[in-house]
């Protein structure tokens, strides 16, 4: 019995998969088990995955029918028989230290907590595209990321919810904790939402990095908005307490936004008069000079124009997230 099964959920990732898995063959920690679950890849995925277990026996392939990242993580924790379980996804990679830092603080935090998990900080590869970089410096601000793991913090401390975690097993088993395989988004949150209601805390150590590749253009960046605020819907109507102000925030804007351009409308119908159409739009443009601002910082602080993009990828994340919520509180 290996001490961590890190689970792996993959579809169609034969552009990252490798470097992902040898990330993990190359741990410190060597007394693992690397569970490759494949939602019915149609690239390359399983033949490099294939390839690689010739090299490391501790490499196992199990397919995900389902195809959902939800049942994809449900068969890796039903195969594992580690003492830990800990995640990673197939496009993203880590530090050589990645698992003893997480095993390490475990242990020593278990101490002081009732520990439910501790889990990573997002970090941009060095060799994601430009956009991909600027993504990550976006969701990175309190202005694109408040409330996420991806916010930049210095020490470890509790959370609400977790990315790329290592959880004890026993207490996975005991306490009946399962991926709730309606999520389609979100899924993440749900799980560790489940170990908060049975009293345990979460943590989030600042050191522990996972290198993840960001969406390479914009629409696919808006669609993955769009999806995720359609799963925190889903989160919110199945645990009302998940919600937090600053999930209202992006669903408020859009509700405004509509109400300054039927203030447009009615302005050049010569319906409503110039005062209150500035008045109408001032929160709008308070929004654009806020955009700009956080845009600038970011390419100061990188040192690079190509981080303009930065300009439309603030608006991506608010308007795609509150029109993917806006979604399931209709269709609901």
């Amino acid at each position: 019995m290996a001490i961590i099964d890190i689970l792996v959920g993959v579809k169609n990732e034969e552009e990252h998969i490798e470097r992902c898995i040898r990330s993990l063959m190359n741990q410190t920690i060597r007394d693992i088990n690397i569970l490759v679950v494949d939602g019915m890849s149609e690239d390359r995925t399983r033949d490099i995955v294939s390839n690689l277990m010739d090299e490391d026996p501790r490499i196992k392939l199990l397919i995900n029918e389902g195809e959902t990242i939800s049942s994809g993580r449900n068969i890796g924790l039903n195969a594992s028989t580690s003492e830990y379980v800990a995640y990673l996804d197939g496009h993203a990679y880590v530090d050589e230290d990645w698992l003893k830092t997480l095993y390490s603080s475990y242990k020593e935090c278990e101490k002081k907590y009732p520990l439910g998990g501790i889990g990573s900080t997002y970090a941009s590869p060095e060799d994601d595209s430009p956009f991909g970089k600027t993504v990550a410096y976006c969701v990175q601000t309190m202005f694109g990321g408040l409330g996420t793991s991806f916010t930049e913090e210095e020490e470890i401390h509790p959370v609400d919810t977790v990315a790329f975690a290592l959880y004890k097993r026993s207490t996975l088993l005991d306490e009946g904790i399962i991926y709730d395989e309606r999520m389609t988004h979100c899924e993440d949150t749900d799980f560790n939402h489940q170990l908060v209601n049975k009293g345990y805390v979460l943590l989030k150590h600042p050191e522990a990095k996972v290198y993840q590749y960001r969406r390479k253009n914009l629409r696919e960046f808006f669609m993955q908005m769009y999806k995720y605020g359609e799963g925190r819907y889903k989160l919110a109507n199945k645990y009302r307490e998940t919600l937090k102000y600053y999930h209202l925030i992006p669903v408020l804007a859009i509700l405004y936004l509509l109400f300054a351009l039927i203030g447009l409308i009615l302005f050049l119908i010569n319906l409503l008069n110039l005062n209150y159409l500035i008045l109408i739009w001032s929160p709008v443009i308070l929004y654009l000079i806020i955009d700009i601002i956080c845009t600038v910082n970011i390419m100061a602080r990188y040192g690079s124009l190509k981080h303009i993009s930065a300009l439309m990828i603030f608006p991506a994340i608010h308007i795609g997230y509150g029109i993917g919520f806006l979604k399931g509180l209709i269709t609901k």
